[in-house]
């Protein structure tokens, strides 16, 4: 404000007609874009994480298989609850399967809802997925599912990942699905 009065009083030593050429260059030289816009920060990359499928094990028409979620982001990604699963066929179209959280509803585990997971870069998390390959309907045909859908959680985005074996669901029609929790120490 000072340096504006100071320009004045100069203009005013000049002259009547200096004043008009004084004041609009002071008013252009207030209205001009500065010469360099200072830079923001980008935007802080999306969370990146990758799912992938274990093999699938098998006992007395028992099977489990382990997902595996890898924190490939530069920051912490913290998860809780189940992942969200979708059961595809070989041409990826959906397979109606009921998908339950928590696998009491296929085997009694003692999967209780551990605290939230918080993966440091390059960090684990594991979960699992239970079904029943069982016929209880023989007018019913048996399920074989080549892929999975999995998201972290529900509103996550998905990926697709192929079991190595397939997921032959039987006519049950239902998977259980553990919540995600650190990978055990061996």
């Amino acid at each position: 404000m000072n340096t504006i009065w100071a320009a004045v009083r100069r203009t005013r030593r000049l002259g009547r007609t200096a004043v008009p050429v004084a004041v609009t260059a002071l008013l252009a030289a207030c209205t001009a874009s500065p010469s360099a816009a200072p830079t923001t920060d980008a935007a802080p990359p999306e969370p990146c994480v990758e799912i992938g499928a274990g093999p699938v094990d098998g006992a007395m028409g028992l099977r489990s298989l382990t997902l595996e979620m890898v924190n490939c982001g530069a920051r912490p990604y913290t998860v809780k609850g189940s992942p969200a699963v979708r059961v595809l066929d070989g041409d990826r179209e959906r397979i109606d399967v009921t998908v339950t959280e928590g696998s009491s509803s296929v085997a009694t585990t003692g999967d209780a809802t551990p605290p939230a997971v918080i993966l440091r870069p390059g960090e684990k998390a594991v979960a699992a997925l239970l079904w029943r390959n069982t016929a209880t309907d023989p007018a019913v045909a048996a399920v074989r599912a080549t892929y999975l859908q999995v998201a972290p959680a529900d509103g996550e985005p998905w990926q697709t990942v192929k079991p190595a074996s397939g997921i032959d669901l039987g006519t049950t029609g239902k998977i259980g699905v553990s919540p995600w929790k650190p990978p055990s120490r061996r």
